[in-house]
């Protein structure tokens, strides 16, 4: 039965694709079932839309930064990935990298009791945290991030990302 939506993400993220941990930019959810429900999705539209700027930026895939999504319990117990740029996504209570970065980030945008964006704005550091309390919380925090930051945190990724 055909899916399109299954051949399109094969199309753009291929099985064998070659990939070195130093040319990953993270987008990490957690391994929790609610993590995977509510925040892989946005993950991988935040992937989706890195990899796009860089494709037209002339970044080849397997060339340069690779966005890729990856769960928590990988991230936090790979030394050279938590090196990489990383976006975390999800609540701090389903998402370990979440719980890390919540104290280490100014807050760059809120709304209070709905949504946090964290990071540092001169991304000296290109990490960045996000989450709402709820999928339109969660999806406030993800078009702000993509709106605001996206294109200043990928010129960031790029200068740590080995080509």
């Amino acid at each position: 039965m055909p899916d399109p939506i299954f051949e399109h993400e094969r199309l753009e993220l291929p099985p064998s694709t070659d990939y070195r941990p130093e040319q990953v930019i993270a987008v990490v959810v957690g391994a929790h079932p609610r993590a995977e429900i509510a925040d892989r999705p946005w993950a991988g539209r935040i992937a989706r839309a890195m990899r796009s700027v860089l494709r037209s930026r002339g970044h080849d895939l397997g060339e340069g930064p690779m966005p890729l999504v990856v769960s928590d319990v990988w991230y936090l117990n790979d030394d050279q990935l938590r090196l990489q740029p990383t976006i975390s996504i999800g609540d701090p209570s389903v998402n370990a990298a979440s719980a890390m970065f919540a104290g280490k980030f100014p807050c760059a945008f809120a709304i209070e009791n709905s949504c946090q964006l964290l990071l540092d704005p001169e991304l000296l550091d290109p990490r960045a945290c996000l989450w709402g309390v709820d999928d339109d919380s969660t999806r406030i925090a993800v078009e702000r991030f993509e709106s605001k930051w996206l294109e200043e945190f990928l010129d960031a990724a790029e200068h740590v990302c080995e080509a």
